[in-house]
């Protein structure tokens, strides 16, 4: 998860939401805030007077991650279930009880956190399952989540999309003007 937090703004991105590219955005090395405690980085985005939050369809983040899992076998990953566990995990339940925030959505990530090709990135993955694909069809069983817990986690991601204001380019490039 990337986490970043000044005056003007917190954002948050979950792995497999463009987390790397904020990395090198806003300057910092890929994966340094890597937070043990989770609870402290939403205690400090949701009580903050500009949390921002990256969201993707979490199907396509489970196709993601089983994809980015299947590109790292036999590259020293040691237990590929518990790298997919972290690359997938949800988090819309946490979002759905938070007061108010704003949304970048991920399918236009590009144009508010240009991808860096001069710098490492992890695997891309541009998933995007079509609106007829079923929660079973991309579910992979796994110990953190169950099949009905994701199927949840699309009806919060929906209703989410559908009821937080989205910022703007503009705004956004405003706000993280100068390495903010």
């Amino acid at each position: 998860m990337f986490f970043h937090a000044n005056d003007k703004l917190a954002v948050i991105a979950a792995n497999r939401c463009g987390h790397t590219n904020m990395y090198h955005y806003f300057g910092m090395e890929p994966y340094s805030n890597d937070y043990s405690d989770k609870e402290v980085v939403w205690n400090t985005w949701k009580h903050h007077h500009n949390p921002i939050i990256v969201l993707r369809n979490p199907l396509d983040r489970v196709v993601s991650a089983s994809i980015h899992t299947a590109n790292y076998n036999g590259i020293g990953v040691g237990n590929h279930h518990d790298f997919f566990v972290y690359h997938s995990y949800l988090y819309m339940h946490q979002l759905v009880a938070c007061g108010d925030f704003r949304v970048i959505d991920f399918y236009n990530l590009e144009q508010y956190v240009p991808r860096r090709t001069d710098v490492l990135q992890s695997f891309t993955t541009y998933t995007h399952v079509d609106e007829n694909i079923a929660v079973e069809d991309v579910y992979v069983q796994n110990s953190l989540y169950t099949l009905q817990a994701l199927r949840q986690e699309v009806r919060d991601y929906k209703e989410l999309m559908a009821t937080r204001a989205q910022v703007s380019v503009k705004e956004w490039k405003e706000l993280t003007a100068h390495g903010n």
